[in-house]
């Protein structure tokens, strides 16, 4: 049989997660540090860009403008600075996803749609674990 693990504090209500996630830390940390994912992301925008608007894809100001912030969200990360880069990911993720996330579920869905929306929920997940997990007891 195994042992039930030590009780948890009621004030720190993420050390369950970094006690049980030294390999989910080895497996997202190296990305959600590194400008490769938010700058992949940022060149899946601007490549969508040049396909002209059609009915269930995100208008092209969104996609230029997204990609752009997404691109200066990489330039931060690669300056080293983890905190505000994963911030500036995470945030524009998520205001991304608001405006967007049920409008790429609805018919007329559009593949290209779906992709940005997957790709951004996965930089919101990768830079939001960092920005508000990983980093709290670097504090």
């Amino acid at each position: 049989m195994a042992e039930n693990p030590a009780p948890i504090p009621a004030s720190n209500p993420n050390a369950a997660l970094k006690d049980s996630s030294t390999s989910l830390t080895s497996i997202v940390r190296p990305w959600s540090q590194s400008s490769t994912p938010v700058w992949a992301l940022s060149s899946l925008f601007f490549a969508t860009s040049v396909i002209p608007p059609r009915p269930g894809l995100p208008p092209i100001v969104h996609r230029l403008g997204f990609g752009a912030i997404f691109a200066g969200a990489g330039y931060v990360l690669s300056t080293g600075d983890t905190r505000n880069g994963s911030g500036i990911s995470t945030a524009w993720s998520l205001i991304y996803l608001f405006l967007n996330f049920r409008k790429s579920l609805k018919a007329p869905r559009h593949p290209i749609s779906l992709a940005l929306t997957a790709a951004t929920l996965a930089s919101s997940t990768i830079y939001g674990s960092e920005y508000f997990v990983l980093q709290e007891d670097e504090e």
